[in-house]
């Protein structure tokens, strides 16, 4: 299966060198061309892309802002930037980029980037089939309450935390993490997932965030109307509700 993958560049000459070094890269396929950011967002919102080669200097949006709004999404493409300037590329590696090309780039350097690319993808899949796999042995279960534990990756092997020990759920850098008392564990799981097999007591507070009603501790009025949640025993700072969220969270907690 080849890597789908997007080119978003304005200048022409580029867009079209770009594309000319990666139709010799025979795991990619190039499906879309895109010349600003607001065109692009249009395509990935349609589509399901593996990778992007991404210019910072666009028209509209830079290429630093579609790839902060990709962070907020469930499995968002990987990136690549490609720029003439060297400027944002510790901004750019903050968002978890694979690589941070400056113009003019050279067939063999776009030929390493992209290898770190396809690793990166390839090691997501093989996560999947193992979420996968993890998924059709609860689903086997007649009872998924009875199992109340979940698996995380801990070292080389998977560790079996009980769900009431576990006080949050969030994503970063594309993978799930179980946060418990003071230990954060990756898992195998999207947060969509999680929906399905977690107790009542566990909600989605925020595309990013699950949490453990049983454990906040306090809730925060934040600006325009929305809440900030404090989890027991838990010294990292506030998690956000979404704006949708917060009529709900009221109810659950009681809160008006």
């Amino acid at each position: 299966m080849k890597i789908r993958t997007m080119i978003v560049e304005d200048e022409r000459p580029a867009r079209v060198e770009l594309k000319y070094l990666l139709k010799q890269e025979d795991d990619f396929e190039l499906l879309f061309l895109a010349v600003d950011g607001s065109e692009a967002l249009k395509i990935l919102e349609k589509n399901d892309l593996d990778l992007i080669m991404l210019d910072i200097q666009l028209p509209g949006k830079t290429g630093i802002e579609i790839a902060q709004q990709l962070q907020n999404r469930d499995n968002p493409p990987y990136i690549i930037f490609t720029t003439a300037f060297d400027e944002h590329a510790v901004e750019a590696f903050k968002l978890s980029a694979v690589d941070y090309l400056l113009k003019p780039i050279s067939e063999q350097r776009l030929h390493k980037s992209l290898l770190k690319a396809k690793e990166r993808i390839l090691d997501q899949g093989n996560y999947q089939k193992k979420m996968e796999n993890l998924l059709n042995i609860l689903e086997a279960n007649e009872n998924k309450e009875e199992i109340n534990k979940i698996a995380v990756v801990d070292g080389d092997c998977f560790l079996m935390l009980n769900f009431q020990d576990i006080y949050y759920f969030s994503t970063k850098d594309k993978k799930v993490w179980a946060h418990s008392y003071k230990k954060s564990y990756m898992t195998q799981f999207q947060l969509k997932d999680l929906e399905e097999i977690l107790p009542d007591y566990f909600y989605r507070i925020h595309k990013s965030y699950i949490v453990n009603l049983k454990n906040i501790k306090a809730v925060i009025p934040w600006f325009k109307g929305k809440y900030q949640i404090r989890m027991e025993n838990y010294s990292e700072s506030e998690i956000s509700v979404s704006r949708s969220r917060v009529d709900e969270i009221n109810k659950l907690l009681n809160l008006k």
